[in-house]
């Protein structure tokens, strides 16, 4: 098995990696180089991001960096259908206190004239 990086990071910071069980030789061409073994565990603990100490052609080193803050997660199917519904009932209320019909009346073609 042989795994190989990337030896430009891409532009979040990671270097993309491969492994394939069937290879021996890097099979991506120039830009990458190949993992020793040794290397393995703490490239993907790393997950690509990581500087790398290159000699002579061969990686000889990798020094970790800090990865990127984790997106939010998005909303779950409750969490947006809950959402909605606050939206919902602050427009009832504000319809109800009056403070809506300037809106209302913009938004929505007066019905009566068609009468």
């Amino acid at each position: 098995m042989l795994t190989i990086i990337k030896i430009e990071p891409e532009p979040w910071g990671a270097h993309l990696l491969q492994t394939q069980s069937h290879r021996t030789e890097n099979w991506m061409g120039e830009g990458w180089i190949a993992v020793p073994e040794t290397l393995e565990a703490a490239l993907y603990a790393c997950g690509g991001y990581c500087e790398l100490e290159i000699r002579d052609g061969a990686l000889v080193g990798l020094t970790p960096t800090a990865r990127p803050p984790e997106p939010e997660p998005a909303p779950t199917a409750q969490e947006d259908a809950e959402a909605m519904l606050v939206d919902h009932e602050y427009r009832l209320t504000l319809l109800e206190l009056g403070l809506g019909e300037e809106v209302t009346q913009d938004a929505v073609p007066d019905l009566e004239a068609h009468d």
